[in-house]
């Protein structure tokens, strides 16, 4: 497979994907500020905590601390991240990218997933996107988040599975882990509900966030099924990174990266053991990981070097497979 062909869809896919996560982010932290309204219990608002989640200081510097706090501009900087091209990070941008990449590569993809993912990318720069978010903004993400299932399911389903469909993978679920790691680190870090793998006294209302956590990885109804209904931030934690049977879990994404990076290696053994090792070794912490104890000792570090292993990873992909 050619190499420019196979980093576009590599990028295509990720951007895709971070255009997805963010648009759950946005949906979740909509929901949360109509929950908290002026609680005098939270630390952190929900639309400060997607900015700490992105890591744009842009906007950090943008508006000033005690405007987050207050959450007075949060339609103001739901429309900047869903509309604003100055930002790389804005949902509108990422689609921009998904489709500039995915446009040179059209005999690639199927005429379906193509035609789906340009018709987003048209409707983002229309008036009537605009229009839509103005008139509620919930039910525009909503949509939005449809038409991002919409494509990977046409993706998932009319590509045979050959390398191209293997780098799409690859990089869907790279991306996964990477922004699953940024989210259970906030919660974490904002929130700060666990000691010694237990409650703070007093944190019962802070559940809510944890809940949220699920919800923005369609993880909610899972887990409650799973856990006989009892949302407890170390079981939260726990599902979301080592359950191996839900589809959107860290662990899970991290089998299928390795099954897909498999498939492109094939044969041939130029094709980055580092890669692989950097996978294997995640996963086999991942397998053999004591929540309670992680939760104990500090769980941030961990979460930080995972991020630094999907760089790391990122950059062996690029120089392994599109820059021969």
């Amino acid at each position: 497979m050619l190499s420019r062909v196979a980093e576009n869809l590599y990028w295509m896919s990720r951007y895709m994907e971070r255009a997805e996560n963010l648009v759950r982010l946005l949906i979740d932290a909509f929901q949360l500020e109509l929950e908290i309204g002026s609680h005098p219990e939270k630390e952190v608002r929900p639309l400060e905590q997607v900015l700490k989640i992105l890591n744009c200081p842009e906007l950090f510097y943008r508006f000033r601390k005690n405007d987050l706090s207050t959450g007075e501009h949060n339609e103001e900087i739901l429309y900047l991240l869903t509309f604003d091209k100055a930002y790389s990070i804005s949902i509108a941008d990422m689609i921009a990218r998904a489709r500039e990449n995915a446009k040179s590569v059209q005999d690639t993809l199927s005429t379906e997933a193509w035609s789906q993912l340009n018709l987003l990318h048209l409707y983002l720069n229309s008036p009537k996107a605009d229009q839509r978010f103005q008139s509620g903004a919930f039910r525009f993400f909503q949509k939005i988040k449809r038409e991002c299932h919409l494509i990977v399911a046409l993706l998932d389903t009319t590509l045979p599975r050959t390398e191209a469909f293997h780098f799409i993978t690859v990089a869907r679920y790279l991306e996964r882990i990477d922004m699953l790691s940024r989210m259970i680190n906030a919660h974490c870090q904002s929130y700060e509900p666990i000691r010694n793998g237990h409650l703070n006294n007093g944190a019962g209302p802070r559940l809510v966030q944890w809940a949220s956590l699920l919800k923005s990885c369609s993880a909610h109804e899972a887990y409650l099924r799973h856990s006989n209904e009892y949302i407890d931030p170390p079981g939260v934690i726990r599902y979301l990174m080592l359950e191996e049977d839900f589809p959107r879990s860290m662990r899970f994404a991290v089998d299928i990266c390795l099954q897909s990076l498999d498939t492109i290696r094939g044969d041939n053994s130029r094709s980055g053991t580092s890669i692989e090792k950097y996978l294997g070794r995640l996963k086999s912490e991942l397998r053999y990981m004591d929540i309670e104890e992680t939760l104990e000792s500090g769980i941030s570090p961990f979460l930080v070097s995972i991020q630094d292993i999907c760089l790391m990873v990122g950059n062996e992909i690029e120089s392994t497979y599109f820059r021969t």
